[in-house]
């Protein structure tokens, strides 16, 4: 009888490599452009509120020696804006088998984060509540399925149309968002339709935007416009790669840089950041400057310190680069036990606002194909 390893295949133990290959993606560029350019803070109270100010001033020409009449005084009018807290929460839980059984599988042959299957999991659940605060960030309509809150996203109504915030733009038009549409039928990405955007953020508000944030596919017809479009076969999207004018090289497109952008990527000069949770067709020119995110502190008691931990909210994929540190911790609790179960769950109230509709504008309709 000849022997294989099939023979004693079934006698041998089952070894792994040392890694976990977890195949997940929760980057939130969004988030981690926040947290890099303005920061986040501390909230306060039931929820987040702020004062707007609109035109009521008024200035005009007046004759020589004349009185001041009753219809000319007026004043700037300030109207207060709120938005409620938005609470995000992930849960798992372990039995006591399951950790004893990952801590003693041995040293080789195991990946290590199952060994810590704990930190694994807080891991995990921690950047699936990144993503999903990263999401409601760009579509959140300020309310779930249930009924809960949410965030009012940039696409969701916190830069479209109608009340944002308690204020009415029908009354003080300077609360209109400035998006540029096509009816719903989409159309070629141009360099005018980007400057008529920029036109309508220094019509209304003449100051920066400093975020362009997009789909994966409108970047791709971003750099088509430089690349140019093949019309015949022999007309091919060529980038030079170097400046060896003897012996140029070419190359379709530039490599993406660790965070998987495109550094070369660049509208009056911006990097054009692309998202992949970003709606298709749709663009936006943000100003972080003019945007708030708020998280809601957990006040600790003596009882809960022994139990409680508040770990920073990171969106990335598959933990690892690229890590976008969202500024915000999140609260870590362990909940009663019942059997051998441990019970662990992770939250946050947290709330993003637009402090000024007119500095930021959207390009929407724009066809990927």
């Amino acid at each position: 009888m000849s022997e294989s390893l099939t023979t004693i295949f079934n006698a041998l133990p089952q070894l792994f490599e040392g890694d976990l290959q977890r195949q997940w993606n929760r980057t939130t560029f969004l988030l981690g452009q926040l947290q890099a350019r303005t920061g986040v803070s501390e909230g306060k109270g039931r929820n987040i509120a702020f004062d707007v100010e609109f035109t009521g001033a008024t200035a005009q020409t007046v004759a020589e020696g004349s009185d001041v009449p009753a219809t000319e005084y007026a004043t700037d009018i300030d109207v207060p804006a709120f938005a409620p807290w938005a609470t995000y929460r992930s849960s798992f839980q372990i039995t006591e088998t399951e950790i004893d059984a990952a801590f003693t599988s041995g040293p080789q042959g195991m990946p290590q984060q199952i060994k810590d299957i704990f930190g694994a999991r807080v891991l995990s659940a921690g950047a699936a509540i990144a993503s999903q605060i990263e999401n409601d960030s760009l579509v959140g309509t300020g309310v779930d399925s249930f009924g809960n809150p949410t965030i009012v996203g940039v696409y969701g109504g916190g830069l479209g149309g109608g009340v944002y915030l308690g204020i009415n733009p029908a009354t003080y038009s300077e609360w209109n968002a400035l998006s540029v549409s096509n009816g719903g039928v989409t159309r070629a990405l141009t360099p005018q339709l980007l400057d008529t955007v920029d036109s309508n953020i220094f019509l209304g508000a003449s100051i920066p935007w400093n975020l362009v944030m997009t789909s994966a596919g409108v970047a791709n017809k971003y750099a088509g416009i430089f690349q140019g479009t093949a019309t015949n076969p022999s007309q091919l999207p060529l980038i030079r790669m170097n400046d060896q004018a003897g012996s140029p090289v070419y190359g379709l497109g530039v490599p993406p840089n660790s965070s998987g952008q495109f550094d070369s990527l660049i509208y009056k000069g911006r990097q054009v950041i692309r998202n992949r949770l970003n709606p298709s067709g749709k663009l936006a020119l943000l100003n972080t400057d003019k945007m708030m995110v708020k998280y809601l502190p957990r006040t600790m008691s003596g009882k809960d310190i022994a139990f409680l931990t508040m770990l920073g909210i990171e969106g990335s994929s598959g933990g690892m680069a690229p890590i976008q540190a969202t500024g915000m911790p999140m609260r870590v609790a362990e909940l009663g036990k019942t059997g051998d179960s441990i019970k662990v769950t992770m939250m946050i109230r947290c709330q993003l606002a637009f402090t000024r509709r007119n500095a930021h504008g959207l390009l929407v309709d724009i066809s990927e194909q």
